[in-house]
């Protein structure tokens, strides 16, 4: 909605919850981890509670403490460091203030005023090291409301640690969770949490450098595959100690990330279209090994649709994508022929078979109630009917060109095609010059079957050494084929 993040609460009619306003318009990354949605444009990070509350990735750091000086007690004399926290009352705790150093140069006691705590913090938790000590420890936990401490004993809570150093992660253009860190991607850069401490990390320490602008952070159980100028894979549960290995010479497009529907492997949209990343950190290219060539692009978005026993990933990609002159002149002559939609296609997870779609242009997909949804600019759609916005739906499938095992010229006598449908097929005889002959099936079946699709005698006329065939649909009528057979009229002439 603009520059303003929402919940959606109800779908009929639509309800929303606004989560936070005053965001650049980029797009969002996400991830979910124990009920909570934690997201990030590159600009802006946030997430979302399980009671749709908005909160920032960590617990903000307080102030530096305002004033030290001493109080009256039995401290010993000695040279301190102080430091604080803010906390929650489920116990999440934010990076710590700047460390206070104080002499204390007769015995007494160390008081501390408090700075003003930052809004929705329930605590200050105190940290004071021994005299002449350099590690510090948790020595009482007061109020956010709390103005002043003073520090009487000796601390022997837990160490401040590395909590000192620790500063907020920064909001990523990806982001994704991996063993018990947060990751988030900005450029070149993939910054990291401590485990389980995922709003934050060490600036100093917790990053990788790729080396070029990455583009997409894919997690399986067993490491990361990232990809930048070419895609790597990370082994192992915890990237601080993983090392890349590099499994594709090549890049792939943001916003295309996907869990596979067997919850083991990853897949993403590459240069060489779907890719599935396996837990082994080995790489198939589903559409590649059918001699798909892929469209360019540099984001997009997918929807992972199951139906029927079948899961297919629906990639839309942004309006740069473009077919390479690699493809195969029939392939450019069917995209003029019947919309020219670069952007989007469907692909079959279990056997790379792809199917174009034309004029989707969604930026995201979800599912609500059982029932899916894609966004656009426009707003939301619901994902099913038998029109598009009113609209008949186009379907066809383009078998290619027929006649080159002879030089002799030819026309199709009749075409049998086995599928079903829930009105009559039309089969397209595109001829060299494009003049296009339509040929309706005498009748069809909503059940598989073959139907005959004749009457073509006015091609006899008009033979040629090729011809190509599309089979379609007729008004917005659903259709399935299996295979086709053409029978081929031919003459003994070869011109």
């Amino acid at each position: 909605m603009g520059t303003e993040l929402h919940v959606i609460t109800g779908m009929s009619p639509l309800v929303t919850t606004l989560l936070r306003s005053g965001l650049d318009i980029l797009p969002i990354s996400y991830d979910e981890r124990g009920g909570e949605v934690w997201w990030s444009n590159g600009a802006q990070s946030g997430r979302c509670g399980a009671d749709n509350s908005d909160h920032p990735w960590a617990v903000p750091a307080p102030e530096n403490i305002t004033e030290v000086f001493a109080g009256v007690g039995t401290l010993p004399v000695g040279s301190y460091r102080l430091a604080i926290t803010h906390a929650m009352s489920d116990g999440e705790e934010s990076a710590a203030s700047d460390i206070e150093a104080f002499d204390l140069v007769s015995p007494g006691s160390i008081d501390a005023t408090l700075p003003a705590a930052t809004a929705g913090a329930d605590f200050f938790n105190i940290y004071c090291s021994r005299a002449d000590g350099k590690v510090l420890q948790m020595c009482c936990t007061v109020s956010a409301a709390t103005a002043s401490v003073s520090i009487t004993a000796n601390p022997d809570g837990r160490q401040l640690r590395d909590r000192a150093f620790l500063r907020p992660l920064p909001a990523g253009d990806a982001i994704c969770f991996l063993g018990g860190r947060l990751l988030s991607m900005k450029g070149e850069f993939i910054y990291y949490s401590p485990p389980y401490d995922f709003g934050l990390h060490n600036p100093d320490e917790d990053y990788l450098v790729l080396g070029a602008a990455g583009s997409i952070m894919a997690p399986v159980e067993s490491g990361l595959f990232v990809a930048a100028d070419r895609t790597w894979f990370y082994s192992g549960a915890d990237i601080k100690a993983a090392d890349p290995v590099e499994v594709l010479p090549f890049s792939a497009v943001s916003g295309t990330v996907f869990r596979h529907p067997d919850n083991k492997t990853a897949g993403w949209f590459s240069a060489y279209g779907l890719a599935i990343g396996s837990p082994d950190g080995s790489v198939t290219l589903p559409q590649k090994n059918l001699g798909f060539i892929a469209p360019s692009a540099l984001s997009g978005s997918v929807w992972i649709r199951q139906r029927d026993g079948m899961a297919h990933a629906v990639f839309s990609i942004d309006g740069t994508a473009a077919y390479s002159k690699q493809v195969a002149a029939e392939f450019t002559s069917a995209r003029i022929l019947y919309n020219d939609d670069s952007t989007t296609m469907s692909v079959n997870l279990a056997t790379g078979a792809t199917a174009r779609y034309g004029e989707w242009h969604f930026n995201s997909c979800a599912t609500f109630d059982g029932d899916e949804y894609g966004c656009n600019a426009v707003g939301l759609s619901l994902l099913e009917g038998d029109t598009d916005m009113g609209a008949d739906i186009e379907a066809l499938i383009h078998c290619g060109r027929v006649g080159f095992g002879s030089p002799k010229i030819k026309a199709p006598e009749n075409i049998y095609v086995f599928g079903l449908s829930s009105d009559a097929m039309v089969v397209d005889i595109v001829l060299p010059n494009g003049d296009v002959y339509s040929y309706p099936s005498r009748t069809f079946s909503t059940t598989h079957a073959v139907t005959r699709h004749d009457g073509m005698k006015g091609l006899m006329n008009n033979r040629q050494s090729s011809f190509l065939v599309v089979i379609r649909n007729h008004d917005g009528a659903s259709m399935e084929v299996s295979s086709a057979a053409v029978l081929i009229n031919e003459s003994n002439r070869l011109i």
